[in-house]
C-alpha cells in the first residue's frame, strides 16, 4: 500500500503545483521511463516501427523514445484529475465531432466509443464523462491490487463507471450495460491470440478484439472511432469520427472482418499521422519478449 499512499501524495502536490513544476515532473518521468524501460521492449519498439511505418533505424528510435517520454505526461494529467469538473474540462481538452457523438447517443441504442493505446486514453474517457454522458470503462484487473483501487478512484472521480473484463461472460455482461444506454470505452489494439477476429495491422498479422463488431452487430449500436492528441501548448484535442456500424448479412464472420478492418484502418491513419502518439513499448504482437527477451540457456 506504500505504493499507493505515495502516489495520492504526488497527486496532492500536482494538484497545487505551477505549471512549470508540473511540465518540469512530467518530463522528469518520461525520460526515466525511457532510461529504465527493459533493453528488450525498446529493441522490439524500433523493429515493429520500422516494419509498419517504413522509417529508417534513426526514425525509429526517435518515435519510440517520444513515445515513451509522452508517458510523464499522460501521468501528470491522470495525477491533476481532482482539479477536473464539467465548467473547465473544455480548457484542457477540444473536441473535434462532438456532433457525431451527440447524433449517437440520440439513437438510444448505446454507444460503443472505440480508441486504442494512443495519447492518453484515461483522459479521453475522463472528458467523455465530464461532458456528461455516461461512460463506462470496460478494464483488466489489475494484479497489484493497490494499484487497481487507485487508477479506478481516479476514473470515478471524473464520473466514469467501471466494470471489469468478465472474460469469457464478457460479451453478455457488456451487452446488459449496452442495453442501459451507456457509452463503452473500448481499447481495440490489444491482441487477444485465438478469440478475436483475424485482421493485419500494417500488414502484421494481428487479432483484434471481437467486442466492438458483435456488439454492434446485435444491438445497431454505432461504433464511434476516437483518438486524443496532444498540443505543443499542453492541451489535447479528442478527434471523434463519423459512426461506423457492423451489418447484419448471412455472413457473420464477414460482418465481423469488415467492420473491422475499418476500425484498423481508422487506427494506422492516426499512428501514421502521430507515431509517437501510440505505445510502442507495448508487446502488441504477443513475441516481443520471446524474440528479444533475455535468451534462457
Amino acid at each position: 500500500m506504500l505504493g499507493y499512499y505515495a502516489i495520492k501524495f504526488f497527486s496532492k502536490l500536482l494538484c497545487i503545483a505551477p505549471k512549470w513544476f508540473c511540465n518540469s515532473f512530467a518530463n522528469m518521468l518520461g525520460s526515466l521511463a525511457i532510461v529504465f524501460a527493459p533493453a528488450w521492449r525498446e529493441k522490439m519498439g524500433i523493429d515493429n516501427i520500422q516494419d509498419c511505418l517504413g522509417v529508417n533505424e534513426t526514425r525509429a528510435k526517435e518515435i519510440y523514445e517520444a513515445s515513451l517520454k509522452r508517458f510523464g505526461r499522460m501521468v501528470v494529467e491522470v495525477l491533476r484529475f481532482p482539479l477536473l469538473h464539467q465548467n473547465n474540462i473544455h480548457e484542457l481538452v477540444k473536441v473535434e465531432g462532438l456532433e457525431y457523438l451527440s447524433e449517437a447517443y440520440k439513437m438510444d441504442k448505446g454507444v460503443i466509443m472505440c480508441t486504442g493505446h494512443y495519447g492518453n486514453w484515461e483522459l479521453l474517457g475522463a472528458t467523455v464523462a465530464l461532458l456528461g454522458y455516461p461512460m463506462l470503462s470496460i478494464t483488466r484487473k489489475q494484479n497489484n491490487g493497490a494499484m487497481d483501487k487507485l487508477i479506478n478512484e481516479f476514473r470515478q472521480m471524473v464520473g466514469q463507471k467501471v466494470t471489469y473484463n468478465q472474460g469469457g461472460h464478457e460479451i453478455l455482461a457488456i451487452s446488459r450495460m449496452l442495453k442501459d444506454k451507456n457509452l463503452l470505452g473500448v481499447l481495440y489494439d490489444q491482441d487477444t491470440n485465438a478469440d478475436g477476429i483475424h485482421c493485419d495491422i500494417f500488414g502484421k498479422a494481428s487479432v483484434v478484439p471481437m467486442g466492438a463488431a458483435a456488439l454492434s452487430r446485435m444491438h445497431g449500436s454505432p461504433i464511434l472511432p476516437i483518438f486524443l492528441h496532444n498540443n505543443a501548448d499542453g492541451t489535447c484535442t479528442a478527434k471523434i469520427y463519423p459512426p461506423l456500424f457492423t451489418a447484419k448479412t448471412k455472413d457473420k464472420e464477414k460482418d465481423f472482418y469488415d467492420i473491422t478492418r475499418k476500425l484498423i484502418t481508422v487506427l494506422e491513419h492516426e499512428i501514421i499521422e502521430s507515431p509517437e502518439m501510440w505505445f510502442w513499448a507495448h508487446d502488441r504482437w504477443k513475441d516481443g519478449r520471446e524474440k528479444y527477451g533475455p535468451k534462457k540457456h
